[in-house]
């Protein structure tokens, strides 16, 4: 990493740093600019060994006139893909337990007696209650079908997209 690209955004990225001579991966924690140099402090995922200490982080530095120095040899990591989920705060209005009774009254027929064990069955959707009537549902991909269903079975007093 070149001294010019060292700024506060950094923070919480990932990256790969030398440390005593080993590459070491860890997340940056701090960085400093002076008028001489730009450093960049990274907690190691790993302890390391110096001596008979033990190091939980350490400075990458590099200086600005020549780059100089272990900040060259620092580069940030990809961050990892994370799947987009959609997020549902959903107020009923009457007790998620009053619910259940009305639309699970034969849980034969539907296979389950809980909204929890309905929604879950949807792939890669989840129902989870937080209050008596409240509850929140994330769904990477079904979530229009979870909405549909919850209308048309459900009374809802607010549905708040989180």
């Amino acid at each position: 990493m070149k001294t010019t690209e060292v700024n506060k955004e950094l923070i919480g990225r990932r990256c790969e740093c030398i440390s005593f001579g080993t590459m070491v991966t860890g997340v940056i924690e701090d960085i400093t600019v002076t008028k001489y140099t730009a450093e960049v402090k990274v907690r190691y995922d790993e302890p390391q060994r110096w001596g008979n200490g033990i190091l939980h982080s350490g400075w990458a530095h590099g200086d600005k006139d020549d780059e100089s120095g272990s900040l060259k040899y620092l580069r940030l990591l990809p961050e990892p893909v994370r799947p987009d989920y959609e997020t549902l705060v959903v107020t009923f209005a009457e007790p998620i337990r009053t619910l259940e009774r009305r639309i699970f009254d034969d849980s034969q027929a539907w296979g389950v007696s809980t909204l929890k064990e309905w929604i879950d069955g949807y792939e890669s959707t989840r129902f989870t209650q937080i209050g008596d009537r409240t509850a929140v549902v994330t769904s990477e991909y079904n979530m229009v079908s979870v909405r549909e269903w919850l209308a048309r079975h459900t009374e809802i007093e607010t549905c708040k997209t989180a």
